[in-house]
């Protein structure tokens, strides 16, 4: 992993593993206030994520189960299932806008985290979560009607778009909005001529991630490199 010299890493334990029972989550992070997106790109290419602005590297003891993944969107095609998402959910219309602190949003956020994780961030939370970024971050609201039922936030680089976070409206979740929002995050790519979308990562033995996989085709990183998946 090639950083900045300058830059100060530190080895961070931050508790139980949010995939996996009975594991524990350790990183080497470093905090920037900002950054280029291409020294960003680079730090992707390398395994690297961000939350907030805060950059870290899964260090994890006897695991290595989370897997950065990564979508060629110019080869993708969507499968059956993924098309009748789309058709599903024709009505519902898509805004691209920076990404700023508004209430709405936040309020999608702690609904979305008080139903699957039963947590309930405060609006500090969030904002050092999906506010404060050092890069160039946009907000996808997807809305049916004027009712906002999803929110994806995203880092626009130079040559990739990397997903940061996607939260929904829990009655919402026949309409499958997590996989809705890749679907439009990569038409997103298409259009601005983006070579990747990252997805964040891909963890095998975790059900609730494994719909990532089905965005084909892709790249894994594992072993210090990346290799089709």
């Amino acid at each position: 992993m090639l950083l900045h010299p300058a830059i100060t890493l530190y080895q961070t334990s931050n508790g139980p593993c949010p995939y996996l029972p009975d594991g524990q989550w350790i990183t080497s992070v470093f905090y920037a206030g900002r950054i280029t997106g291409r020294s960003y790109e680079s730090l992707l290419e390398q395994g690297w994520r961000r939350s907030g602005c805060c950059f870290y590297y899964n260090i994890c003891p006897d695991c290595s189960q989370c897997m950065p993944l990564r979508v060629d969107v110019k080869r993708f095609y969507p499968n059956r299932s993924q098309k009748r998402t789309l058709r599903h959910n024709r009505d519902i219309t898509v805004e691209c806008i920076p990404s700023v602190f508004d209430y709405q949003d936040y309020a999608l956020y702690k609904k979305y985290c008080l139903s699957r994780f039963s947590q309930n961030p405060t609006e500090d939370d969030y904002q050092r979560f999906l506010v404060q970024s050092p890069l160039t971050t946009e907000i996808m609201r997807y809305r049916d009607g004027d009712s906002l039922i999803a929110a994806a936030w995203i880092d626009m680089l130079p040559d990739c778009v990397s997903s940061v976070y996607c939260a929904y409206d829990p009655a919402c979740a026949q309409r499958s909005p997590g996989t809705l929002s890749i679907l439009r995050q990569i038409d997103l790519c298409r259009q601005l001529r983006k070579s990747w979308l990252y997805l964040g990562f891909y963890v095998p033995a975790s059900p609730r991630m494994s719909y990532k996989k089905s965005f084909r085709p892709g790249q894994i990183f594992r072993d210090q490199r990346w290799h089709d998946s």
